[in-house]
């Protein structure tokens, strides 16, 4: 069973979830003009794009029975690039400065790539004059460093090694977070969500139970059920990474207003979350 709730029930706690991770989207804006730390703001532009694809998951969730395995794809980005920032806000000096030179060794390889919109003659004509393009910016000290890095020969080369578990590892070891957030989000949606991105049978249909053995389709409102319950709780999930973001941000910035905000809802949030999942301490109160 998916649930014992009925389904208006379910319908309730789904619009309160929307809320809450609504509400942590706009605090999420409020907090970046406020960042001042150098290694953190330089990240912050991850933060932007959080709350882009958080805005579009919040349209994805009023369209439950059309969206739902676009959502969790986009819960995998959105959770993969919070937890970049928060990792970039605390991982060693090699790191940090592999995140800053990634772009610059992709830019080198840019100038000299071919577009499907690109006239192909002219392209073909103009080879030389982009692999002296190509040269000159190499000549620029950071390119350079970026190439030593990376590669001057592979054009596709990730920014870093560390997968996204060696990642969270990172976090837990700083201490200061509530880690385990970032290992339930990885654990939920990580591996379904990926196989929805890489169009596989059991991506496209994940969501909706049809490989599921414990999904009852004969059940009536089963399935609406599990669409909101699941709905629920990814924007429950996701909410609570981004206070996670303002925990890191506390530490080097004055934004105790906002956190002091968001750390409430978010233990509404996990009471919330306890309820949707009928879990038995779902009574206790977190402040």
């Amino acid at each position: 069973m998916v649930s014992t709730y009925t389904l208006d029930d379910l319908k309730n706690y789904h619009h309160e979830a929307i809320s809450f991770f609504g509400s942590e989207l706009m605090l999420l804006k409020e907090v970046i003009p406020k960042i001042k730390n150098e290694r953190i703001a330089k990240a912050g532009v991850l933060l932007i794009s959080c709350g882009q694809t958080g805005a579009a998951l919040l349209q994805l969730a009023s369209q439950t029975d059309s969206f739902t395995t676009q959502a969790g794809m986009l819960a995998r980005a959105f959770m993969e690039t919070i937890t970049n920032f928060c990792y970039v806000g605390v991982c060693d000096e090699h790191e940090y400065r592999a995140f800053i030179l990634h772009p610059i060794y992709k830019q080198y390889h840019n100038i000299d790539s071919y577009r499907i919109a690109d006239d192909l003659d002219l392209y073909i004509q103009n080879i030389s004059a982009r692999k002296d393009k190509q040269s000159k910016f190499k000549e620029i000290p950071i390119v350079k460093e970026a190439l030593e890095v990376f590669s001057e020969t592979k054009p596709n080369l990730n920014w870093t090694k560390k997968t996204l578990y060696q990642r969270i590892g990172v976090l837990k070891e700083w201490g200061k977070f509530m880690d385990a957030f970032f290992t339930i989000n990885k654990i939920q949606y990580y591996s379904d969500a990926s196989e929805a991105l890489h169009g596989s049978l059991y991506g496209c249909t994940y969501q909706v139970g049809t490989f599921d053995p414990e999904f009852d389709f004969s059940k009536k409102d089963e399935l609406e059920k599990k669409l909101y319950k699941e709905s629920s709780c990814i924007l429950l999930h996701l909410g609570m990474l981004i206070h996670e973001s303002f925990t890191l941000i506390s530490y080097s910035d004055d934004i105790k207003d906002i956190w002091d905000y968001s750390y409430k809802n978010r233990g509404q949030a996990l009471n919330l979350l306890f309820r949707v999942l009928e879990k038995k301490d779902s009574k206790t109160t977190f402040q």
